[in-house]
């Protein structure tokens, strides 16, 4: 595989990553534009970008009933690390929902 190649996977890996870090809001803006505009910034430029982008830690959408964190994984054998999105599943239903506490 030439260079070319392995410029366009790690240009497709890197905005995946990107992706998975941007607010779901703004995951049309993670392009191949904005990797080129951000490997031009100096390192505290890149990170205030990237704080921009940067979506809470916790998701939820009105009227939506899951709970979505974004997770980091590393594997034990190679060390290969993936951002995902991971579902919580705390086991409540909507019965509990609005419950007052007594």
């Amino acid at each position: 595989m030439g260079s070319k190649e392995n410029s366009m996977e790690y240009e497709e890996e890197a905005i995946a990553i990107l992706k998975v870090w941007a607010h779901s809001l703004k995951e049309e803006e993670c392009t191949r534009e904005k990797l080129k505009e951000l490997n031009g910034m100096m390192d505290d430029e890149v990170l205030a970008a990237l704080k921009a982008l940067e979506e809470p830690s916790i998701l939820r959408k009105m009227g939506d009933k899951q709970l979505n964190v974004r997770v980091k994984l590393q594997t034990t054998d190679t060390y290969r690390t993936f951002y995902k999105q991971a579902l919580v599943d705390s086991g409540s239903s909507s019965s509990c929902k609005g419950t007052p506490h007594t």
